[in-house]
């Protein structure tokens, strides 16, 4: 029957153990290390054991040995341990050590039976950290660049959280600025040619109003930009001028009237609205709820009175505008922060977005991500604020991401209007997806959508995020939505698989743990191996701010549970070492599972 597993609480930390074990050893020998000095790392090839340690090669010209002899020496002099099922030396002087199986069963009780409760840590248990993502802004299309920065900031959300982070979701958007100002003008020109009054523009359906908001301002930023039409310009300016007195009468009134007999204040209202509800749903559907939104037009007087505070000492007038010189060698370009109509630019609402933050959340630590272009502009504000609150910036972490590539597709720019909507990926991957299932499936009609949802928006989340953050993502369709390979539908199936055979042998609770057949199959041993390490690697993936280290985790082990599942017959063991395989595909796929929520993912019952 095997040998039973006694109860009892395994150490989580195996590491702790290795070293304490090599510092006893070394102890013995009359050597002296400190704590810090012993490296423990996980060989990338199983046959070089679990943990591996290159101490005896960093102390060997120390104390004139040979690395091998000492690593011999070390290891003869090291007590038994019931973790490990074997630790041995190797050339040039590793010493590597193999967790036993009756470590590796209990931890694999452990995850079949407390998942989540077991996998959640406490390491920064009283940290508070905001994370600020996102950042879509009304009048402006939500584009592919908003949904990467969504999927980053809500993977790195709950990374944080399952560390024991108290964390809070915030999102800054742009409800004032030239962009509105745009916008507001090619709406008007948009009503004027197409002979529409603004409640035809109400009685579209919430989309519609949306885009019809994204065309006007393609109308405008082309006036604005590249025709360069000087009426068109000044009147933008002005309405520029405009909304921000409305949301901040803090600054003169003048030549109005032409903007209140146009009802420009209702439309930037039921405009801003508009977008706000569109971007809501958008965010149901990722999976994303933010704790507090800020917007522009709240923090921009904030910001505005600072500057012009500090003008002489931090900042300096130019030409009827407020600048912020950059130190050269640090790299720093000079940045207008109140242009030359007394307005606030984007760099004068951060330093009150800034402000507004510390004074409301009391945080101890901000990460910010953006896109990659806004590196720059952000490193110019963070050294403004340096001087003045300096504890901001050093609370503060700025992760800014790269671009998204669609192969055949050049960059597109937003300014002329060549943006691709987040929307339209989702929905094309949506299609794909479907199509896909439409070959070899056999679920409920009832079901079709739900779960080609869930596979789509993984699909496009994973892609997001196994690159890591900083490079360029090239988003390939029918490479991120393959049933196979390193892909987020690959995962979802991994956790379906593992679903449909509980169902099929009615999985319950173990009674007895046996250890002795079961693992003796080299594919068993390697999966319950490769789920052992899940705890390890989700806290790599939230220490290092890398949702990257998590997806490859994931694959890994979507590989050894595919090999399990192929070369392993539940129909073909004893009673008891079906219980036991059970076991483990259930630690399996609440690895998965919890995996996949870390990373913003949902799992599917069946595919």
């Amino acid at each position: 029957m095997g040998v039973r597993v006694p109860p009892g609480a395994c150490i989580a930390m195996i590491r702790e153990k290795i070293i304490k074990l090599v510092l006893d050893s070394l102890e013995k020998l009359f050597l002296e290390v400190s704590k810090e000095d012993i490296i423990v790392e996980e060989p990338k090839e199983e046959l070089k054991g679990d943990y591996s340690t290159n101490i005896a090669m960093r102390m060997a010209s120390k104390v004139g040995k040979n690395p091998v002899d000492l690593a011999e020496e070390i290891v003869r002099s090291m007590e038994k341990d019931e973790d490990f099922e074997k630790v041995e030396f190797v050339t040039p002087g590793f010493i590597n050590f193999y967790l036993s199986k009756t470590y590796l069963l209990k931890e694999m009780e452990k995850y079949a039976t407390q998942g989540s409760k077991y996998f959640k840590s406490d390491v920064n248990k009283g940290k508070k950290t905001i994370v600020e993502y996102t950042d879509a802004n009304p009048f402006k299309t939500f584009h592919i660049g908003h949904l990467y920065t969504n999927a980053v900031g809500e993977a790195i959300s709950r990374l944080q959280e399952s560390l024991g982070t108290q964390v809070e979701r915030i999102t800054y958007q742009g409800d004032v600025g030239l962009h509105v100002a745009k916008t507001l003008w090619g709406f008007e020109e948009k009503l004027m040619e197409e002979k529409k009054d603004f409640e035809a523009i109400e009685k579209l359906s919430l989309v519609e109003k949306v885009r019809y908001l994204g065309s006007a301002y393609v109308v405008g930023a082309e006036a604005y930009d590249y025709v360069q039409d000087k009426k068109a310009i000044q009147e933008i300016d002005d309405l520029n001028y405009y909304v921000f007195y409305i949301t901040n009468p803090v600054l003169e009134k003048k030549g109005f009237s032409k903007f209140e007999k146009a009802n420009i204040k209702e439309k930037y209202q039921k405009g801003r609205l508009w977008c706000l509800e569109y971007f809501e749903t958008i965010y149901k559907r990722l999976g994303t709820k933010f704790d507090h939104y800020f917007f522009e037009s709240e923090v921009g007087e904030a910001g505005l009175k600072l500057v012009l505070e500090n003008v002489g000492k931090i900042f300096k007038e130019d030409d009827g505008a407020v600048i912020y010189e950059g130190d050269e060698e640090k790299g720093l370009h000079t940045r207008v922060f109140v242009n030359r109509y007394g307005l606030p630019t984007y760099e004068a609402k951060e330093i009150g977005l800034a402000l507004k933050k510390e004074e409301l959340l009391d945080y101890d630590e901000s990460i910010i991500i953006t896109a990659e272009e806004q590196t720059s502009y952000f490193k110019v504000v963070m050294d403004a604020l340096e001087k003045l609150n300096p504890e901001i910036p050093r609370k503060t972490k700025h992760f800014p991401h790269g671009m998204i590539k669609l192969p055949g597709a050049k960059k597109m720019s937003s300014r002329k209007g060549g943006v691709i909507e987040g929307e339209w990926l989702l929905e094309e991957t949506k299609e794909k997806v479907e199509e896909l299932m439409k070959q070899n499936n056999t679920l409920p009609e009832e079901l079709h959508d739900e779960v080609s949802e869930k596979i789509s928006i993984g699909a496009v989340k994973y892609a997001f995020l196994k690159v890591g953050i900083g490079s360029d993502i090239v988003f390939d369709f029918d490479q991120a939505t393959a049933f196979d390979g390193d892909t987020g539908p690959y995962i979802q199936y991994v956790y379906s698989r593992a679903n449909s055979l509980l169902k099929e042998y009615d999985f319950g609770d173990v009674k007895n743990l046996y250890i002795e057949s079961p693992l003796s199959n080299p594919f068993v041993l390697s999966l319950v191996r490769s789920a052992s390490k899940y705890k390890k690697s989700l806290l790599d993936s939230a220490m290092n701010y890398s949702p990257s280290i998590l997806t490859q985790y994931l694959f890994d082990l979507g590989q050894s549970f595919n090999s399990f599942y192929q070369n392993v017959r539940l129909s073909e063991v004893s009673e008891d070492d079906r219980e036991i395989l059970l076991l483990i595909v259930k630690a399996v796929m609440n690895v998965v599972e919890h995996g996949l929520y870390n990373l913003g993912i949902s799992v599917v019952e069946r595919m």
